[in-house]
């Protein structure tokens, strides 16, 4: 209660809180219940429990814990809930407490305690007060019945709450270890079924599951590793457990073979574990990184022995979920625990971390081999970073900044987790969006999204892989499911290479499982109370001495001071041994240090006196570093060999499954001219197995032929009958035979026609014998396209020696111009893919020496042998003695220049003489003729080029038209080819329907012979049961007929009395007592056809209640006035028998009816059960009459031209699907079309000549019509001035004697009304003005804001249908069924309310219809007045 409240009650009552509170200034209400008296019973976090008078308003302390004669037990006692019992008050505690106390006045006492396993967080009473009703958040309820036992019983055991996360445990089972809010941890198989289940008791954060034995570590929130024994799914184990931190265990992680187990949390160390269940998973060490660890990833490298370790650590400036500093450090697998990699604090020395820092902060993040994945949330990208690999001279101090090797789009809602697969081909990665994607790590970009969780629950918590990377499993955040994904991949380096460099591996692991697994399972179940050996290492005792019990804690659980941590036990242990050895070197060290200088004194004049060879470096060690470098190399050079063998090894497995098993390779020719291109068909050479089947279906075929030959020949009448339908119908075979292969020559003899296949093994061979077609069809294709690649060969060889010739040609016009030369693509010589040249090759070829001096000798052999090639005596004979014109003699004349006269250049014009003028006019004769040769030599030339080309051109050109036709050839053999596959389809079909009917038919007869032979039981069964039922009627119809006796002899065994006496006697004789009827006792149907005989018989209870009462009216009380004892004693023996007899006989009734009953019911079934066999007989012969029908009606397939096929145009829904339809030649519909044509031409005619004359007919009716409205109408007028109503002022108008003043009043009334009609209107009006102007200016504000709006709508449209698609593919079938349900309740909703109009709309009609009586009652009409 707060404090105005307290003062607010007490005005109304003196009583003074501040005194009975005066330890708390505030109360806290935790449970409230009502009292019998109608107070309330309200208990305080505190401990309080108040009543409150809801009258009064008045509040008493019924318990107060700080008070002196408090009760021990709710000093410290915290209302969880409250309800009122018959026995009391019950009061339960947030430990798990139940108490029932004891209210009288003001005291309050404890009667009853019961404690619970788990705390309980409600609690209610039956309604018979008798049973109390207990529930925990955890999903359990228990039963309590504080009256008669003191026993808890658990009624039920639900797990609850959301997965926290989940992880597959390393079997071939691909089991499923899961994690609850709650502390719960399950095993889950691969089909979804629980296998068994272990409540932890405690706050739980993290999971991982050991490679190497079966066991699960998790982490707590408050700092504990539990280690869970899972070999026994049913049997779950706590078998140790480690105390590291005061705060909760953020992250734990194995690395890939289960060496160490890396543990963090929110203080700076990184502890390492050993993993293994021998060494007690003993804290090896920790190690110290700068900030808290946001995500922590390994990677397992045995071939260089040693564990990578990739640290993500938050710095300063970063935000709280992010991080741009990332430590990588490296674990030696042996050794590790050891005096020289431990400190005496226990933190590990590392040699070899790397610090390195991003530019944009990260998220998460995943460490692959020399590459480091990660995700950034401010860009929400994927990206991908190269680790350096020349970081041997960094410092563990240096910072390195990495740059962004890849980067691709990410998640669409954040923050987003990484993980990498055990084999490090797959990357993961999970988001708040509900997806998870799934990339290679060869290449990111490319990616397989799952919707896993729905967004709108908080999309997806956590990813785990198998130890294969074939399985994933999945955690919602809210959703509470658990999600397991088979992952297969299919390229063929996941098939074959793996096992290459996962074979290693996989064998170290089965090692060391068969070798640890046994020692987890011998392993005790962990305990507090467990006594600690002192053999044990210092480890495992300060595990053992720092761990607690983990059912005692709950969620306000922190450890005290005497649960002291690994790290503050280690602290501990030095300062004991620091503390032990402080005496004796306190007093040896200042003789210590004295020996120390001396020692160093003397060894400083040694080193003096020595020479200076002896401070040399030492040769054997550097010679011991050489052998080492040389042997990494070596080992480097064998990995690197391996893997060459390994790609080999792919590359021939590949080569052999794709290529060499072709028979015909797939090949391309392309045009010259254009793009067009035509492929070839691809063919695999035909088995033994193919071939001999074809040739048993040929045989077989000729077989028929010669069989139906014979049958033929006995039919010489028919004969040419089946002629001349052949000659007519010869257009119609193409259309009839369903392809065109025919018209293209690929035809077969031995093919079934359409309409003959009745057999299921016709149609089998029909498909065989249309394969071998296609394979004919594709081989004559092949034929032509090798013939036509040929030619392409022999044109490009043609044209490179035509382009050779220009060439020449050009060089000597000294002309430079690109010449056209096409080559063939690598579609058209695929075998050059499979061939790498030198020049493919960009990385530098590795020589040893020996190949290195190998090529050197080559290479001088080479040049030797091109100088002797070049240095030819004999062609430089040749040449001197022929004068350099061999060759050139007319190539060269257009580089042959005259030499002008000497004088020209020496003397002047006007110094020329007549000789020398001679000459020069020689001399420029002979140039201009060899300038006219030149000329002439060149346009020859030229004339050449053009030649050549245009003869290229040609040749090409009509290449492209040969490859035209066989590129419509190509599109003729594929519509033949896909023909023939549609038949062999709908064969295929056919065949696999009869399968399907002839399975049917066999499970129908099962069940026939099984209801026949049950029928035969049951008709056994029911003659022996109708034997009984005559039996036992013959025994009823028995006593009937002795009852009857014994009412005829009444009369006769009293005949000596009088009349009135006799008649006295009867009426008492049928006179019963009035005693308890029972209920008929239903027997079972076993017992109901026993042999009931007469002394079997026993009377029930009514007999002897009703032989009671009779025995009281047989008493002599009761005896009529003068009759004798004796003839009463007689009559009360006859009675007695007379009610047994009748009692005998109601019972005799009842068993008969049921057994008939009984019977009825038999017979209904063997009823049923023949009407079972007729509706199964029914089935069998529809089934068989369906399968019969099928194989007679066969799917013919018809080929007819383009728009000659009319069908109807109706909607096709599922009535007129299965139409028959008549194929008709053109002529008949075109004869149809003309006859329509005619008819409805006569008809039009027909129909005008009737719209005229039936034109006048229907201007006389509506005449008519509008004479009989006209009519109508003045009888109605007529009626309602005889039913004219009159109201007082009609009345009172009628009355006055001076209308004209009446009226005048009365328009002088209406003025004034109308006047302040208008100002009111004007008054409002302006009213209305002032409305509109603030409308107005909302409505501006409202349109900028709508504008706004606009501009931010595609985003919002964008997201919207992002989340509604994310929506609808996570939660389809539930808005289905919501949906459903929806519609369902709308139907109902309507029909009620048109139900509920229905009965309104017909209580009106009623009600209108009492009311016009009633008006006709009341108001007179006009012709009443005038009567009266």
């Amino acid at each position: 209660m707060n404090q105005p409240a307290i003062s607010e009650l007490s005005e109304k009552n003196p009583f003074s809180y501040e005194s009975l509170l005066s330890t708390r200034a505030t109360l806290t209400p935790s449970a409230v219940c009502w009292a019998a008296t109608s107070q309330l019973y309200v208990g305080c976090v505190e401990g309080y429990l108040l009543v409150v008078d809801i009258e009064n308003l008045s509040v008493s302390v019924l318990f107060n814990p700080a008070a002196d004669d408090a009760i021990l037990e709710l000093k410290n006692f915290y209302f969880q809930a409250l309800t009122l019992s018959s026995n009391g008050l019950i009061a339960v505690g947030k430990e798990g407490v139940v108490h029932c106390l004891q209210i009288r006045r003001t005291q309050t006492s404890i009667t009853q305690t019961w404690q619970l396993d788990r705390p309980v967080s409600a609690a209610m009473v039956s309604p018979d007060n008798g049973t109390l009703l207990l529930s925990a958040n955890t999903g359990q309820i228990y039963l309590l019945n504080p009256g008669n036992s003191d026993q808890i019983e658990k009624v039920l055991d639900v797990l609850s709450g959301s997965f926290l996360t989940a992880a597959l445990l390393h079997t071939d089972k691909n089991i499923c270890v899961s994690l609850r809010e709650g502390g719960v941890l399950e095993l889950w198989s691969s089909n979804g079924s629980s296998l068994g289940s272990l409540p932890l008791q405690t706050e739980v954060t993290s999971l991982a599951c050991c490679p190497i034995a079966h066991y699960a570590a998790v982490g707590t929130a408050s700092g504990k590793v539990l280690f869970i024994d899972l070999n026994s799914e049913t049997q779950l184990r706590l078998v140790h457990e480690v105390y590291l931190y005061h705060s909760a265990v953020a992250h734990l992680v194995f690395d890939q073979e289960g060496h160490y187990l890396l543990c963090s949390g929110s203080d700076l160390h990184l502890y390492v574990l050993d993993a293994r269940p021998s060494t007690m998973f003993s804290v090896i060490g920790f190690i110290d990184v700068p900030d808290c660890v946001l995500s922590l990833s390994t990677q397992c490298l045995s071939s260089s022995e040693k564990v990578n370790v990739l640290v993500l650590c938050a710095s300063q400036e970063d935000e709280k979920n992010d991080g741009s500093l990332l430590m990588v450090f490296s674990l030696p697998l042996k050794n590790i625990a050891g005096p020289d990699c431990v400190d005496r604090n226990g933190c590990l020395y590392i040699v070899e971390v790397f610090r390195y820092i991003v530019p944009i902060p990260l998220t998460s993040c995943a460490l692959g081999v020399n590459e480091v994945f990660a995700y950034c949330h401010r860009q929400k990208t994927l990206q991908r970073f190269q680790l350096p690999k020349g970081t041997g001279g960094l410092s563990s101090q240096q910072v390195v900044q990495l740059n962004l090797k890849e980067e691709v789009k990410g998640h669409l809602l954040g923050p987003v987790s990484l993980l990498l697969s055990p084999d490090c081909m797959w990357l993961a990665s999970i988001g708040r969006d509900g997806s998870l994607r799934i990339r290679s790590t060869s290449s990111v970009e490319d990616y397989c999204e799952l919707w896993c969780h729905s967004c709108c629950l908080g999309g997806i918590r956590t990813v785990s892989f198998s130890q294969d990377g074939q399985t994933l499993v999945t955690t919602g955040f809210k959703d509470g499911s658990l999600l397991c994904i088979n992952f297969r991949a299919v390229d063929a380096y996941d098939k074959k290479g793996k096992r290459f460099s996962q074979y290693r591996q996989a064998m170290s692991m089965e090692t060391a499982f068969n070798s640890e697994n046994p020692i987890l399972i011998t392993l005790p179940e962990w305990d507090q109370e467990t006594p600690v050996s002192c053999k044990k290492t210092e480890e495992t005792e300060v595990s053992s001495a720092t761990s607690i019990d983990v059912t005692e804690q709950d969620e306000s659980y922190l450890p005290i001071a005497s649960s002291p941590t690994w790290f503050e036990s280690r602290q501990e242990e030095i300062v004991k041994e620091d503390n032990k050895q402080y005496t004796e070197t306190k007093k040896n060290l200042r003789e210590t240090i004295k020996e120390l200088r001396e020692t160093i004194q003397k060894m400083l004049r040694e080193n003096e006196s020595l020479p200076e060879e002896q401070f040399n470096l030492n040769v054997e060690e550097q010679k011991r570093l050489d052998t080492m470098v040389e042997q990494e190399a070596e080992r480097v050079r064998a990995e690197i060999e391996q893997e060459i063998i390994e790609k080999c090894y792919l590359r021939d497995v590949m080569k052999r499954e794709r290529w060499d098993s072709m028979m015909i390779k797939p090949r391309t020719i392309r045009a010259f001219h254009s793009e067009m291109a035509v492929k070839n068909y691809p063919l695999k050479e035909r088995t033994e197995k193919e071939l001999e089947e074809i040739r048993r279906v040929h045989n077989m075929r000729k077989i028929e032929k010669a069989a139906c030959k014979l049958r033929d020949l006995k039919k010489n009448s028919s004969e040419q009958e089946e002629e001349q339908d052949e000659e007519g119908h010869e257009a119609e075979n193409t259309a009839l035979n369903g392809s065109i292969s025919a018209q293209l020559g690929y035809t077969s003899p031995c093919i079934y026609n359409q309409f003959s296949l009745q057999t299921v093994e016709q149609r089998i061979n029909q498909i065989i014998l249309f394969q071998d077609l296609i394979y004919s069809i594709k081989m004559a294709f092949n034929s032509d396209f090798e013939a036509l690649l040929k030619r392409k060969l022999q044109e490009l060889k043609r044209l490179q020696d035509r382009n050779k010739n220009i060439r020449e040609v050009m060089q000597k016009l000294n002309v430079k111009q690109t010449l056209w030369e096409p080559s063939l693509t690598d579609n058209e010589w695929p075998e050059r893919v499979l061939i790498v040249d030198d020049s493919e090759i960009k990385a530098e070829k590795y020589l040893t020496p020996e190949q290195r001096e190998q090529e050197e000798r080559e290479r001088l052999e080479k040049e030797s042998r091109l100088t002797a090639q070049s240095d030819d005596s004999r062609e430089r004979a040749l040449d001197d003695m022929m004068e350099g014109v061999l060759e050139v003699k007319k190539i060269d004349i257009l580089k042959v220049e005259i030499p002008p006269p000497e004088f020209v250049v020496t003397k002047a014009d006007i110094q020329w003489s007549e000789e020398e003028k001679k000459t020069y006019k020689e001399y420029e004769k002979n140039v201009k003729d060899l300038n006219e040769e030149k000329e002439k030599y060149k346009r020859g030339l030229e004339i050449e080029i053009k030649k050549l080309q245009e003869s290229i051109k040609d040749a090409t050109e009509k290449f492209d038209e040969s490859l035209t036709k066989l590129f419509e050839k190509k599109l003729t053999s594929t519509l033949a080819i896909y023909q023939e596959e549609l038949k062999i389809t709908y064969l295929a079909d056919s065949v696999h329907t009869v399968d399907e009917m002839n399975n049917q038919e066999q499970d129908l007869k099962l069940k026939l012979e099984q209801l026949l032979a049950n029928k035969m039981k049951t008709e056994k069964d029911l003659m022996r049961y109708e034997d009984e039922v005559e039996q036992f009627q013959y025994l009823y119809e028995n006593v009937v007929a002795d009852d009857k006796l014994l009412d005829n002899e009444f009369r006769k065994g009293f005949a000596d009395q009088p009349k009135h006496v006799t008649d006295q006697l009867y009426k008492l004789f049928k006179r019963r007592p009035r005693v308890q009827r029972l209920r008929a006792q239903t027997e079972h149907a076993s017992n109901l056809f026993k042999q009931h005989g007469p002394n079997s018989f026993q009377a029930p209870d009514g007999l002897s209640q009703m032989l009671t009462a009779m025995a009281e009216m047989d008493a002599p009380e009761n005896m009529p006035k003068g009759l004798s004892p004796f003839i009463w004693e007689k009559f009360c023996v006859v009675r007695k028998a007379k009610v047994e007899s009748e009692h005998r006989m109601k019972m005799k009734a009842l068993n008969l009816a049921e057994m008939q009953a009984f019977l009825h019911r038999r017979s209904d079934e063997d009823n049923a059960c023949l009407e079972e066999i007729e509706l199964h007989f029914e089935a069998l012969q529809s089934l068989r009459s369906k399968r019969n029908q099928h194989l007679m009606n066969t799917t013919v397939q018809v080929v007819l031209p383009q728009g000659q096929v009319e069908t109807s145009t109706a909607d096709w829904t599922a009535e007129t699907a299965e139409t028959d339809f008549i194929v008709l030649h053109k002529s008949v519909i075109d004869n149809l079309k003309d006859n329509i044509r005619r008819l409805a031409e006569q008809n039009i005619a027909s129909m005008e000549a009737r719209r005229e004359v039936r034109k006048d007919i229907i201007q006389l009716e509506w005449e008519h019509r509008v004479m009989n409205k006209k009519i109508e109408d003045l009888n109605d007028k007529k009626k309602d001035m005889k039913m004219l109503r009159l109201s007082k002022e009609d009345m009172k108008c009628l009355g006055k004697k001076d209308q004209n003043a009446y009226m005048l009043e009365k328009i002088i009334m209406l003025e004034k009304s109308i006047a302040f009609m208008k100002q009111t209107h004007k008054r409002s009006i302006h009213q209305r003005m002032k409305k509109l102007k603030r409308i107005n200016k909302k409505m501006a504000k409202i349109e900028q804001s709508t504008a706004d709006f606009e501009k931010e709508l595609p985003y919002l449209q964008v997201t919207v249908s992002e989340l509604r698609h994310i929506y609808e593919a996570a939660d389809t079938e539930e808005n289905e069924a919501k949906e459903r349900e929806e519609r369902y309740q709308e139907i109902i909703h309507r029909r009620d309310l048109a139900d509920l109009a229905r009965a309104q709309s017909e209580e009106l009609d009623i009600l209108w219809n009492e009311v016009e009586r009633l008006e006709r009652r009341n108001f007179p009409s006009l012709d009443q007045m005038k009567y009266n």
